[in-house]
């Protein structure tokens, strides 16, 4: 395993039990689990980001950047998911439907890195970025 695997791996499994973390709880988002999603995604749109540069340049394979891209979209299909159910306080519901619909965006993009052509990876690490930047 590379390095670049080895941290790509490792910051997948902390990209996961900070999803993990938010699972289970019912009843309405307060505002520090809303932060706590925000944050997760932001992770995951960082990471699948660098992993579309790095697929843009040849750094990773094919495979790897397939496989690796579907670890992400389950985790991040999940929070979507979750989010779209999603229940707040009156004052965090904007905040809740802009996180919702990036979260939205973010699993389309991170579905489509994992069998994108590497002319195409470039405008899809600028789009993942970018929305790990309005997550923030």
């Amino acid at each position: 395993m590379t390095p670049n695997q080895r941290s790509g791996a490792l910051a997948l499994v902390a990209v996961i039990a900070l999803l993990a973390s938010g699972c289970g709880s019912s009843g309405r988002l307060s505002a520090k689990a809303l932060t706590q999603k925000s944050t997760s995604l932001e992770s995951l749109a960082a990471e699948v980001a660098l992993l579309a540069r790095h697929a843009g340049t040849g750094k990773t394979t094919r495979i790897f950047t397939r496989v690796h891209s579907g670890y992400l979209y389950e985790a991040a299909s999940k929070e979507a998911s979750s989010l779209r159910t999603a229940k707040t306080e009156p004052a965090l519901e904007p905040k809740l439907r802009h996180v919702t619909s990036l979260a939205g965006k973010v699993s389309v993009d991170l579905r489509r890195v994992g069998h994108a052509s590497k002319a195409e990876q470039p405008r899809l690490a600028r789009q993942l970025e970018a929305a790990a930047k309005e997550l923030k």
